[in-house]
């Protein structure tokens, strides 16, 4: 499963949601975060994935009410009975950014089942302010987490890079929200190179104030895998966690 919780501030793309409530940008909502936790808790209780890729969680600015939000997640599901390993780390490297209040709190984050025979790596892109990519590796297979910039000229150096990145694993699968404003074309043709093929998941975001706009499409979060894994399933889940819509794929083992 992928996720862009948007930092479980609550907003749901409209812009009344901005409009009405800008103080949740500034010091957060434990009400607004709260309800929003619980909607992605009962979206990964409802999958029970093995793994779940996050973008944009806090851990740990004046905006979370939590020592932490992907911890906060997995305490959540293990009183469910469904235990977890979490971690986040920063999204921005090691630049001037990561040391900025609040934004050094803003991360990108995993949970992997416990009984999940996994290791978790960190990787920092050259290009873009948001660098972070996560891999959890399991046997000869690699998830890898994204959160990709949304300036087109920055996105498409940083989709050079992961192809680079990808190109000596043996099964991969690429995950997360790629901020594909121009199209799904860039991402399957730098990727395509790579040897990945693309699946869409369908609209991952609701209708937005600026569509048509700036983008034309809903569809910013996505999977890429290696040609021989064989998907049984990719879709949208119809649960609004944030103002992105959390996206599952499946595949024979």
């Amino acid at each position: 499963m992928s996720v862009n919780a948007g930092y479980l501030l609550d907003y749901d793309g409209s812009l009344s949601g901005y409009a009405l409530r800008p103080h949740r940008a500034m010091v957060g909502s434990a009400e607004a975060e709260r309800r929003a936790t619980e909607r992605l808790v009962d979206a990964i209780a409802d999958e029970h994935p093995d793994v779940v890729a996050l973008v944009e969680v806090d851990q740990g600015s004046v905006r979370t009410s939590t020592n932490g939000q992907v911890a906060a997640v997995a305490e959540a599901l293990a009183d469910r009975g469904l235990v977890y390993r979490a971690r986040a780390d920063t999204k921005y490297g090691d630049g001037v950014v990561a040391g900025l209040p609040v934004l050094e709190h803003l991360s990108n984050g995993v949970l992997v089942r416990e009984d999940l025979d996994a290791t978790v790596e960190t990787h920092h892109l050259d290009h873009g302010p948001k660098r972070l990519v996560t891999e959890v590796r399991v046997g000869d297979r690699s998830v890898f987490g994204v959160h990709l910039a949304m300036s087109g000229r920055g996105r498409r150096k940083q989709l050079a890079e992961l192809a680079d990145l990808v190109a000596d694993r043996e099964r991969v699968v690429v995950c997360g929200d790629f901020n594909a404003y121009d199209g799904l074309e860039e991402v399957e043709e730098t990727l395509g190179a790579a040897g990945l093929v693309l699946h869409d998941p369908g609209e991952t975001v609701p209708p937005r104030p600026l569509d048509g706009i700036v983008t034309e499409t809903r569809t910013l979060d996505l999977f890429l895998t290696s040609p021989e894994i064989a998907v049984t399933r990719c879709a949208v889940i119809p649960v609004q966690v944030s103002d992105h819509r959390p996206i599952v794929l499946e595949f024979e083992d």
